[in-house]
């Protein structure tokens, strides 16, 4: 009997599929939840200046420009980054509900 649980464990942590660590040249998964966190608001904030009649691209990209610079990154930083999380999509999944949780947790203080 002990034996067969030995196996049912071996195989139990098998199963589990293997998420991959964060290389040190990309951004840390804290660090990109906040990026994109700020990103999103960027995104929110430039599609209703659009609707407002402004260039909503224009927008975007000013707003980025700011992000990367207070979180010390650069675009090209970001670029490589996130296509590291989208060649994980174990990362990146986690990575999304990570961020949608944080803004929902913002939110919530927003309105309080």
């Amino acid at each position: 009997m002990k034996h067969f649980t030995i196996i049912i464990l071996i195989f139990l942590a098998s199963c589990r599929p293997a998420v991959p660590s964060v290389p040190s040249k990309y951004i840390q998964p804290i660090k990109m939840k906040m990026v994109l966190s700020d990103m999103f608001i960027a995104d929110a904030i430039s599609h209703t200046r659009a609707v407002a009649g402004v260039g909503e691209k224009d927008f975007t990209s000013q707003y980025y420009a700011t992000i990367y610079k207070n979180h010390g990154i650069t675009e090209d930083d970001f670029k490589k980054s996130y296509k590291f999380y989208e060649d994980n999509p174990g990362l990146l999944n986690k990575l999304y509900e990570e961020t949608l949780s944080e803004m929902s947790k913002r939110e919530g203080e927003v309105g309080k």
